[in-house]
């Protein structure tokens, strides 16, 4: 009988973004689009289109992330009846980050994991496991070549590739808000929520 190490793919899925964008963009998986994000013309909500499965398919809508002026934002996936908070999904963690880095915790179904905001581009934000806090799970890379950005998820964690891919859109999104503020010395705690950094 095989090994679950031997069942698993050791290739890494990368997930390249034709364009630097979170809210408008067509995503690939080599040289096939695998999936689609759209957004409404004043950002309040946000699908994520499987482009493997048929339009008349239920599975062809994966997520609906819901941004609300006055209610808490949400999320919903297509395989759960409920919408979800996002600021239950995406929690600020419960113990300290490593020299007071930006981070949230991803409650998934395997249980959580940790994205964090790192300073190079390399690793803009890069999910860890509680058990290894130096080798990401997960990381959305901004410096390839030719390629706006590139979300990379490592063998073992892509069957979690519907959560991951959600998260990172969304504190993206919150990351280009921070800067976008940052840059026009406007900082606003609330909107951002765990990505203002603690110094």
């Amino acid at each position: 009988m095989e090994s679950q190490e031997t069942l698993v793919n050791p290739t890494p899925l990368s997930l390249k973004f034709n364009k630097r964008s979170c809210t408008n963009v067509t995503i690939y998986q080599g040289s096939q689009p695998v999936y689609r994000v759209v957004t409404n013309k004043d950002g309040t909500r946000t699908d994520l289109f499987d482009l493997l499965a048929e339009e008349s398919d239920p599975k062809h809508l994966i997520t609906t992330i819901k941004r609300r002026e006055f209610l808490p934002d949400v999320v919903k996936f297509r395989n759960r009846c409920l919408s979800v908070k996002i600021s239950k999904w995406l929690q600020r963690p419960r113990s300290c980050l490593p020299e007071c880095a930006t981070g949230m915790t991803l409650d998934t179904s395997c249980g959580p994991l940790l994205w964090r905001y790192g300073d190079e581009e390399r690793h803009r934000l890069a999910l860890y496991t509680d058990k290894d806090a130096e080798t990401p799970v997960a990381y959305l890379d901004c410096t390839r070549t030719r390629i706006p950005m590139v979300l990379v998820i490592e063998p073992g964690y892509q069957d979690l590739t519907d959560e991951i891919l959600t998260s990172a859109l969304i504190l993206e999104f919150k990351l280009k808000m921070f800067e976008r503020l940052k840059k026009h010395d406007v900082l606003y705690g609330p909107i951002l929520g765990g990505l203002v950094n603690c110094k």
